[in-house]
C-alpha cells in the first residue's frame, strides 16, 4: 500500500479552492460532544451545466459545501489523510452498492413505507430492484475477496456496509479465536488497541489495492 502523506488532506473534496460560489456555511468545528465535525469543502454542483461538452461524465462547476467529517469511518479516514482520493472513491462505490442491496436508506424506494399508497406494479418493480441490487452486491463481495483476500474484504464490508468500528471488529475476532483477555489485568486495553490498529491497516490497504485494481481493469459491477 502506498502510504498517504499528510498533504493528502488537502486533496479532493477537502482541498481549499478559493472563489467558489455557494451559500453561507455554518462555522467549522465539532458539535454534539464530537459526534459532528463540520468542515468546509467542495463538490460538483448538480444543478449546473457542465463547463465542457462531452456527454456523460463531463466536468461540472464545483461549489462550497459544509461536510460532516464524522459521518462514517470512510469519511473520517479520508479527512485525516489516511487514504488517498482514489481509495476514498472506491469506498464510496462499495457503499453505494451495499446500501442499495440492504435498503438501509431507501425504504421508500423499495415500498417499505406507505404501502397503501403504492400500486402493485410499483411494489413489484421495487422488489425486482432489490433483487438486482443484492446480486450486484454479491458480485462485488466476490470480486473484492479475489482481489484483496477474504479477511480484508470482510473488514471492508463490515466497516462500510454495516458501520462497524475497527475496535468492534477486533473484539469479535478475538472472541471467535478464543483470545478474549478481558480478565487479564492490564491486557485488555493493549490487546484491543493493537488488534484495532491491525484492522484499520487492512481497511486502508484494501481500499488502496482495490482502487489500483479497478483503475486498471474497471469496476466489477
Amino acid at each position: 500500500m502506498a502510504r498517504c502523506a499528510k498533504a493528502t488532506q488537502t486533496i479532493g473534496r477537502y482541498s481549499p479552492l478559493r472563489g467558489l460560489s455557494g451559500p453561507e456555511l455554518p462555522r467549522e468545528g465539532k458539535r454534539a460532544g464530537g459526534k459532528i465535525e463540520i468542515v468546509h469543502g467542495h463538490e460538483e454542483d448538480p444543478d449546473s451545466f457542465p463547463r465542457t461538452t462531452g456527454g456523460e461524465g463531463a466536468a461540472r462547476p464545483r461549489r462550497r459545501v459544509a461536510i460532516n467529517a464524522q459521518t462514517d469511518a470512510l469519511e473520517y479516514e479520508f479527512r485525516r489523510g489516511r487514504i488517498t482520493p482514489p481509495a476514498y472513491d472506491a469506498g464510496r462505490y462499495i457503499d453505494r452498492l451495499l446500501e442499495a442491496a440492504s435498503g438501509r436508506r431507501s425504504a421508500l424506494e423499495f415500498g417499505e413505507r406507505n404501502r397503501a399508497e403504492a400500486s402493485p406494479l410499483s411494489l413489484q418493480y421495487a422488489l425486482a430492484a432489490r433483487i438486482d441490487a443484492a446480486r450486484e452486491a454479491t458480485r462485488l463481495k466476490t470480486a473484492m475477496a479475489q482481489e484483496v483476500g477474504a479477511e480484508t474484504a470482510r473488514i471492508l464490508v463490515k466497516v462500510i456496509g454495516e458501520g462497524m468500528s475497527f475496535r468492534a471488529i477486533a473484539r469479535i475476532d478475538a472472541r471467535a479465536c478464543g483470545k478474549n483477555r478481558e480478565t487479564r489485568p492490564g491486557g485488555k486495553g493493549r490487546d484491543c488497541e493493537r488488534a484495532a490498529r491491525r484492522v484499520a491497516g487492512l481497511f486502508r490497504a484494501g481500499l488502496e489495492e482495490l482502487a489500483l485494481a479497478w483503475e486498471k481493469r474497471g469496476r466489477p459491477v
